[in-house]
């Protein structure tokens, strides 16, 4: 459990995220991959994962860019000095789904290496300058998570 205290900009960010993200996957999905998915400059993906208390099945909308197969995405939680609660679940249980433009497909999550973030934050600084203002309004270093194509081994066979 974090012991930061969150500002009324954190209050503020958290709010808007909390409320914009539902809608604007309610509106992805509604147009089934024609509508919507790109969003300040960058590729939307809709990323699937498991509460880590609840067992509860929650869906966000977040910028990403490719990495061949794989795709990463930045866990900014939009410039608020704690992790993303969709960060935390996934340290706790790392296979989620992920949903591009109507295709889905099962993901394994991990952080990006340490020697891998400098050449992956400028693909997320290419997106716009968003992500600058974010890793300087917050005190942690921002993590970027590679989510890479998982397939389930089948038991039994």
């Amino acid at each position: 459990m974090s012991t930061t205290t969150m500002t009324s900009k954190d209050r503020r960010a958290t709010t808007v995220m909390r409320r914009f993200g539902p809608v604007h996957t309610a509106v992805l999905r509604a147009f089934r991959g024609k509508a919507m998915w790109r969003f300040r400059g960058g590729d939307v993906v809709l990323l699937t994962h498991t509460g880590r208390r609840s067992g509860t099945q929650f869906t966000v909308p977040l910028l990403y860019v490719r990495d061949g197969e794989d795709v990463l995405v930045a866990a900014s939680n939009g410039g608020v000095d704690t992790e993303p609660q969709w960060w935390l679940n996934l340290l706790a249980s790392p296979y989620a789904e992920i949903e591009i433009r109507g295709e889905r497909r099962a993901v394994v999550a991990e952080p990006v290496s340490d020697d891998e973030h400098a050449a992956a934050w400028e693909r997320f600084r290419a997106i716009g300058g968003m992500y600058d203002k974010y890793q300087a309004g917050v005190r942690r270093r921002i993590t970027l998570v590679r989510l890479r194509p998982y397939r389930a081994r089948l038991t039994g066979s």
